[in-house]
């Protein structure tokens, strides 16, 4: 499972939303987005997120997160419908990576052709 899946799951659960918790974080909302969607996130970023959503700092990993361990008990279909259920959240995470990347450039651009003036 995916950081910003684990993010997304949690933030729903309390009527919050990314834009909130990358305020609270005092991140931007697009390199919060990014950094969940790599998994690039800094260790001192996943305890301050930790403790503002008010969870565990474990819930972030794999092994340790409730949702994961219930997805392996309901693995009992055949492995294709499990790698195709990865593939398609691997294609959202990945489509939402390149809508982010593509507002970062046109933000770029946009200041670019300001300080060209």
């Amino acid at each position: 499972m995916y950081l910003k899946t684990i993010v997304n799951e949690i933030l729903k659960k309390n009527n919050r939303s990314l834009s909130w918790l990358s305020v609270e974080m005092n991140k931007t909302f697009d390199g919060l987005k990014l950094s969940l969607l790599k998994g690039s996130l800094k260790y001192n970023d996943l305890i301050l997120m930790s403790k503002i959503l008010n969870v565990p700092p474990t819930i972030f990993f794999e092994e340790t997160n409730p949702t994961h361990l219930l997805d392996k008990e309901d693995l009992k279909a055949p492995d294709t419908e499990h790698e195709t259920s990865i593939l398609e959240i691997e294609l959202k995470n990945h489509k939402e990576m390149l809508s982010t990347l593509r507002d970062q450039l046109k933000d770029k651009d946009k200041i670019i052709s300001l300080l060209s003036k």
